[in-house]
């Protein structure tokens, strides 16, 4: 708690009551109505009344404050009532004094911001004249089924409100039942609150076998919400089956209700269109079309989810795109008017003469997405039906899906395509967040497709060259693919990550990032390209993220060079902000941490491998031991950390956590002690930058062992010398250099997308058996050095 603060001005219940207002000047509550849960308003400053001493805390508490918590019930003592009594309470939560005309402004200001693209049924208009007419009268009517969109409206946003973090910590601390004596000082949690207003709304759906059997436009949009919600807190342990069921729920409600039927009528079903006639004769033409757009709109955020969440293994979507009879949205503009205007269909292509949106073009996206996380998720090259085809052929599902995003680019209009300029143009119409979403999830869809294809650990690559692990494509049987193919599909991924990271620095220098999942894993995505690049800088041929400027001078704990400096610090930076309000931030800020020590790891490995087997004539694959392959060994446990979006069986959530259990390295040893001895980080990376060119070997080369790193250390050198070790020193070393051989035999096989970022992005589980990760068990997921809040403070936006 910041330390009381002398001010001319107070608050006008402070001043009515004549006690002394706690604030920072008037720019957000005094501590008193904080306690109290009132509105705090600020007047112009009037004379300083007499000064007097102020009661006691537990007098003033209990004068000012009694009333008000009685009301506020705990929700434990609710889970056995029924659904009328769910409801009244809802009510009773909703009528708290702070939540302001206001504050309910700023709270669908940040809706709109963070979740209006995935979830865009939200009628603004309507939301706001119906609270102004609740708070203008002095008996509102109260409606149960729209407390269910405001409680899931404050469960998605109250995060993100100071305000709202500020009473709702009073509140959790001071319901019946928690110890009187608190603390002084109470950390806030921005999460507590949004989880304080996601129990209400869980418990105002009613008992489960009643919210089972009503149905419902407003409770399809609560359950989404909550779905939404709890994807973005998901965590290994915890798991990401609440997200995953409350979106099942939603989507079969929205079938049962026939959301995503209508504007294709069936010919012989005379009796709906007269039914529609008559309903447009009998009810303002304005609100029939908003009715049915918010109907639509609900059934497309339905399957927007539905495609997020179905990355990964076994995960199965519940929508077709041939069940959607429903046009797409109209623009933001015709929505706010009600106006009713053709859009086309999902997988129209031609869009002439038709009302055009950026959330339809996102859309349309999504509907892609599922298709290149589909092929990703099922192996990608490696797929059987893959061996055979080059990815230049038009056989192959590359080819296909390469072509559909390039047509779908090239179809965007040129307002709608990714500069400075435009997203100016949209951020000035307050419609910035649907069009940074359409090209996170465009860049992350061209990065997913093209990595497929790059090898993992490129330690002998001068440039990208393909696959350097089977299935390759011999000349002599496929012929040779087109100048350049290689080159080109690498610079793709990394210019897609470049995009990520600029369209991040334009979004925060306005404030206006926003904090949704998919934003979170397209950053991921460009963290590990970045990451990727800084450990093989010949792949990144043109410099896109190796360039980029930027230095983290604010770390205060030890941290290799990467996470200090370029396009790897800054998305860290931006991760550990987000873990603030998004608990999977936090799980990918492990997982880069982890992943940069097992880089590093590997490439000691293969240095130190292959000067002790230079001479000796072997040749290997493996690269861990000096060998010419592209490390596809060590790529496939990966597999579903880095291609997945989120973790779904809790069971399964060992999967991270053991690089200093399962894979010891000087760089783990020395990053306690603030330094690094034998081969450091920053040697590592000066090794990998600085080394001659002629120290790799293109693909389907005569392999040539490169010397060992420049300049070893004495803890890099092995002797050879009977003298210089005893018996039980050698017989030490080949027992610990058969382990290592063995290890890497197991992890031969692996291309980038076997690392699993997928299924952390839908479920928050990589899906691997513990023996699959090379880098160990993520069951234990570090928290961070220092809590999320406290480094949001620090940090300067």
């Amino acid at each position: 708690m910041r330390p009381p603060m002398r001010s001319s001005i107070a608050c006008t219940r402070c001043r009515k009551s004549k006690i002394k207002c706690e604030n920072n000047g008037g720019t957000s509550p005094c501590d008193s109505c904080i306690k109290t849960g009132k509105e705090c308003y600020f007047k112009l400053p009037e004379p300083v009344p007499p000064k007097r001493s102020e009661p006691p805390t537990g007098v003033r508490q209990e004068r000012d404050g009694g009333s008000d918590r009685k009301k506020l019930k705990k929700i434990d003592d609710l889970s056995k009532v029924d659904n009328q009594r769910a409801s009244v309470y809802a009510e009773d939560v909703l009528s708290a004094p702070f939540l302001t005309e206001d504050l309910w402004e700023h709270v669908l200001d940040l809706y709109k911001l963070h979740f209006a693209p995935e979830l865009p049924f939200l009628h603004l208009p309507t939301m706001k004249e119906k609270l102004g007419r609740k708070f203008k009268t002095s008996q509102p009517d109260s409606n149960s089924e729209l407390n269910l969109v405001l409680l899931g409206v404050l469960t998605l946003t109250a995060r993100f409100h100071p305000d709202l973090v500020k009473y709702l910590a009073h509140i959790c601390n001071n319901q019946p039942g928690n110890a009187r004596t608190r603390p002084v000082q109470t950390q806030l949690d921005p999460a507590a609150a949004s989880e304080y207003y996601a129990d209400v709304l869980t418990m105002a759906l009613g008992p489960l076998r009643t919210s089972m059997k009503v149905a419902s436009v407003e409770r399809v949009a609560a359950f989404l919400m909550l779905g939404l919600y709890e994807w973005g807190q998901t965590r290994p342990k915890t798991g990401g089956l609440g997200a995953w069921m409350y979106v099942g729920v939603a989507i079969r409600m929205a079938q049962y209700l026939g959301l995503g039927f209508g504007d294709i009528p069936d010919p012989g079903d005379s009796q709906a269109k007269n039914a529609e006639l008559q309903r447009r004769s009998s009810c303002h033409q304005s609100q029939v079309a908003l009715d049915k757009e918010v109907k639509r709109r609900t059934m497309f955020s339905c399957f927007i989810l539905d495609r997020m969440l179905a990355c990964g293994k076994h995960r199965v979507s519940m929508i077709q795109p041939e069940d959607i009879q429903i046009q797409l949205p109209c623009s933001e503009d015709k929505f706010d008017l009600a106006m009713e205007v053709p859009t086309g269909f999902l997988r129209d292509r031609g869009r002439q003469g038709m009302d055009d949106s950026v959330l339809s073009r996102f859309i349309q996206l999504v509907d892609i997405w599922g298709d290149i996380s589909k092929f990703s998720s099922q192996g990608g090259r490696l797929h059987q039906r893959e061996w055979e085809r080059p990815p230049w052929t038009e056989e192959s599902t590359f080819y296909q899906l390469n072509k559909k995003l390039a047509g779908f680019d090239a179809e965007l209009p040129d307002t709608f395509t990714f500069s400075r300029s435009n997203y100016f143009k949209h951020e000035n119409h307050q419609a910035s967040s649907v069009y940074v979403l359409l090209h996170m999830l465009r860049f992350v869809c061209l990065i997913m497709l093209h990595r497929e294809y790059i090898p993992f650990v490129p330690v002998r690559c001068e440039q990208p060259e393909g696959p350097l692990d089977k299935p390759i494509f011999p000349k002599d049987k496929f012929g040779s693919p087109p100048e350049g193919f290689w080159i080109s599909s690498a610079e793709q991924v990394f210019k897609a990550a470049r995009g990520i990271v600029d369209l991040i620095e334009i979004c925060q220098r306005k404030d206006k990032l926003p904090q949704s999942t998919i934003v979170l894993f397209a950053i991921w995505t460009a963290s590990f390209c970045g990451l990727y690049a800084e450990h093989f800088p010949q792949m990144d041929t043109e410099k896109h993220m190796l360039n980029y400027d930027f230095e983290d001078t604010r770390q205060s704990e030890p941290v290799s060079e990467v996470f200090r400096r370029g396009s790897v610090a800054f998305t860290f930076v931006t991760l550990r902000k987000m873990s603030m309000w998004l608990k999977m931030a936090s799980t990918y800020v492990a997982l880069l941490r982890q992943m940069d020590k097992y880089f590093e790891k590997i490439k000691q490995d293969y240095y130190r491998f292959a000067a002790k087997n230079a001479g000796t004539g072997e040749i290997t694959w493996r690269v861990r031991e000096g060998g010419i392959g592209g490390a596809l060994e060590e790529y496939r446990p990966l597999d579903k950390p880095l291609k997945d979006l989120g973790l779904l069986h809790p069971e399964d959530h060992a999967l991270i956590e053991g690089i200093d259990r399962t894979s010891p390295s000087s760089v783990d040893r020395a990053s306690s002690s603030g330094e690094t001895k034998t081969f450091n980080t920053t040697a590592a990376n000066k090794a990998s930058k600085s080394a001659p060119r002629g120290s790799f070997t293109a693909i389907n080369h005569t392999p040539i062992m490169p010397a060992p790193p420049p300049d070893p250390t004495p803890g890099q050198t092995y002797p050879t010398s009977d003298a210089m070790m005893d018996t039980t020193t050698s017989i030490a070393s080949e027992a610990h250099d058969r382990a290592f051989w063995d290890s890497f035999k197991k992890e031969e096989p692996r291309r980038i997308g076997t690392i699993g970022d997928l299924g952390f992005f839908s479920s928050g589980d990589s899906q691997l058996a513990v023996a699959d990760m090379p880098f160990g068990d993520s069951s234990y997921i570090p928290a961070l050095a220092d809590g999320s809040y406290q480094y949001l403070q620090s940090v300067e936006y």
